[in-house]
């Protein structure tokens, strides 16, 4: 696993239970100090913090989708991005977590574009989690890979 990788994994999982907020970028709370995050947010706060491009203003889920090289299922490592589609449109990728290993994907989940502030993502649930599956929620469109230094 190169260094780049490495970093970016430790970045992701040094969030665990982070909450969730709309459109957050790793950016703090006024009130608590504590990191938010949406799910491509996360993706993208953590890639810069391993020394990658900083996407975090332009990028999100349809985004990473475009950018990132595909990755057959058969190839996947800890570090590649599963990406989920919305209900209807298998082209539009909405919702988007960082496999870690064993089938084990971590990210930013449980919230909305209505998930605004800590209030709301404590009622919601929503912050940094793991789940025990590629597949913890329907519609997956597919794997792909950050350019991640050798």
């Amino acid at each position: 696993m190169s260094a780049q990788r490495n970093a970016f994994l430790v970045a992701v999982l040094s969030q665990m239970h982070a909450p969730y907020r709309w459109n957050g970028k790793g950016e703090r709370d006024s009130t608590t100090g504590q990191r938010v995050f949406d799910c491509s947010g996360l993706v993208t706060w953590a890639f810069r913090e391993a020394g990658g491009p900083d996407w975090r203003a332009h990028a999100n889920t349809d985004v990473l989708w475009a950018r990132c090289a595909v990755v057959p299922e058969a190839e996947l490592l800890p570090g590649d991005l599963v990406l989920y589609h919305r209900k209807g449109d298998p082209t539009d990728a909405e919702h988007v977590m960082v496999h870690v290993g064993g089938g084990v994907v971590v990210g930013a989940s449980g919230g909305g574009s209505t998930t605004l502030t800590l209030a709301d993502a404590a009622k919601a649930r929503a912050y940094v989690k793991t789940f025990s599956s590629l597949d913890y929620r329907a519609r997956r469109m597919g794997i792909r890979r950050l350019p991640f230094r050798p």
